[in-house]
């Protein structure tokens, strides 16, 4: 009963999630930025799978702690205080929603529920300030306040699931003949309500694997009425099954991939107008089958790998969806906003990388032949004014060579020992140069990439979603 509860509990959260939704915004002069502007957008967009409930890569947000702790791979790194590059959870939700690793996922079966960019510049401008949980919305300054103040009046919603999305779809049917329910158990087939409180049903007969054939397809025709989901995927059906198919004028869903079926089979295909996700994945029909398939004019998602069908089939195929200039448009405003992000990084990293040497030179420059410290800050005994290093910009000096090679391969281990040091004012003043300039290419590269999420959001929305294997969904090539 798997289908059935989640679909229960799916809406139930639903009714509850939107009657809640907005009720506790916060005052923007009282607010605090992770309570009431950060928390809000976790909550909608990662608890599900990174929540109370679930830990993904072995990794909770909910909890402050949790949050502080990180996951499997990025651990404590998944908020680095006052550095975008090395916090993992900035990066993995600034990326394009084409990209694979790109969080939250893009998942085929589910809709997308992608950061916007003012709940972005929020999380990093928060993360630049030191990620403080006490931090108010009123200490931010510029546009990042203005961002937390449109975030606090439009608190994001949680995306409801595709099984709660066919709630207000599902068709009034009568009941399916008690007998004929049996038989089709009795063949070794999955045949079940698809929600609480309705005749409708999901039909899967991929458990019968090459017991189900054309013969015992056309027992489907007792529950023609009802069906709206169909899953024969891995039988041995041909095309010569599919008339039984069509007779299921109500379906939506139809998983047809690992059969025999090929073009000729998608005539029947096409009858059902109601289709609105059809999997050919591993069939033989190719590009000859597409007439057939622009007829499924309610289409929404068409999985088509390891099939006969090219790019230029695909491209042919969506023309029958889209306005072809409106697309093209889309098309050409992608490549060219990627082009502009690459070319705006590649500039900036040439700068950075220009301030990174002026930080090392100051580093190892030192400002006086005096050290710095009066005692080795590694033995803590007195000094040989022979024994000496560079560190940001300043001479430290050391009892040994023995003591002076230990600080050498990790200044970091001794630093504190060296009493109210201070780098020097030359370093002090590359450093922060180039802190700035890291600063400066994260925020133009996430408002760059913000208008290309636009961008590939409107792509992904023009007409079915079509999949041709692992290179990339074929619209957003």
């Amino acid at each position: 009963m798997k289908i059935s509860k989640q679909f229960f509990f799916s809406v139930a959260f639903l009714a509850f999630a939107s009657s809640t939704t907005n009720v506790f915004s916060a005052d923007p002069a009282k607010a605090k930025v992770y309570d009431d502007v950060i928390v809000p957008v976790l909550s909608a967009k990662c608890y599900d799978c990174h929540g109370a409930d679930k830990d993904k890569s072995k990794l909770r947000l909910h909890t402050k702690a949790a949050l502080l702790k990180g996951g499997k791979d990025a651990g404590a790194k998944i908020i680095v205080k006052g550095k975008l590059d090395a916090s993992e959870l900035y990066y993995r939700i600034s990326l394009p929603n084409d990209d694979d690793d790109v969080m939250p996922p893009f998942d085929e079966d589910e809709p997308h529920n992608p950061v916007t960019a003012e709940e972005l510049k929020v999380l990093g401008a928060w993360i630049m300030a030191g990620a403080s949980f006490d931090a108010k919305v009123a200490d931010l300054k510029g546009d990042a306040r203005k961002a937390a103040e449109h975030v606090l009046k439009n608190l994001p919603k949680k995306k409801e699931s595709s099984a709660v999305s066919l709630q207000p779809k599902l068709p009034e049917v009568p009941a399916a003949n008690a007998k004929v329910l049996g038989e089709l158990r009795k063949m070794g087939l999955l045949a079940m309500p698809i929600a609480q409180n309705t005749n409708a049903l999901y039909v899967n007969a991929s458990y019968a694997g090459n017991k189900f054939g054309d013969e015992q397809a056309k027992k489907l025709s007792g529950v023609s009425t009802q069906t709206l989901w169909l899953n024969l995927a891995r039988t041995k059906i041909t095309d010569a099954a599919l008339a039984e198919v069509a007779k299921c004028d109500k379906l939506t869903r139809l998983h047809l991939e690992n059969t025999e079926i090929t073009d000729a089979g998608l005539a029947q295909v096409a009858k059902l107008t109601n289709l609105e996700y059809l999997n050919l994945y591993g069939t033989k029909v190719s590009d000859k089958g597409i007439p057939h398939l622009k007829k499924l004019k309610n289409i929404k998602k068409l999985f088509l790998w390891q099939t006969g069908i090219t790019k230029e089939g695909v491209a042919d195929l969506r023309s029958a969806f889209v306005d072809a200039k409106a697309y093209a448009k889309l098309e050409a405003d992608r490549d060219r906003l990627k082009g502009e992000v690459d070319k705006f990084r590649a500039s900036k990293e040439k700068e950075v990388t220009k301030l990174d040497e002026e930080l090392k030179k100051a580093n190892t420059t030192a400002s006086s032949k005096e050290p710095v410290n009066e005692k080795c800050p590694v033995s803590g005994k007195d000094l040989d004014a022979t024994k000496k290093s560079v560190l940001e910009g300043q001479t430290v000096s050391f009892c040994c060579d023995k003591c002076k090679a230990k600080f050498d391969k990790d200044p970091s281990a001794f630093r504190a020992k060296l009493k109210d040091f201070k780098p020097s004012e030359t370093y002090a003043k590359a450093k922060e140069k180039l802190e700035t300039a890291k600063e400066a290419v994260d925020l133009g590269v996430e408002e760059k990439q913000g208008v290309l999420r636009s961008v590939l959001v409107q792509l992904r929305a023009s007409g079915p979603y079509v999949n041709l294997g692992w290179e990339a969904p074929a619209q957003e090539k």
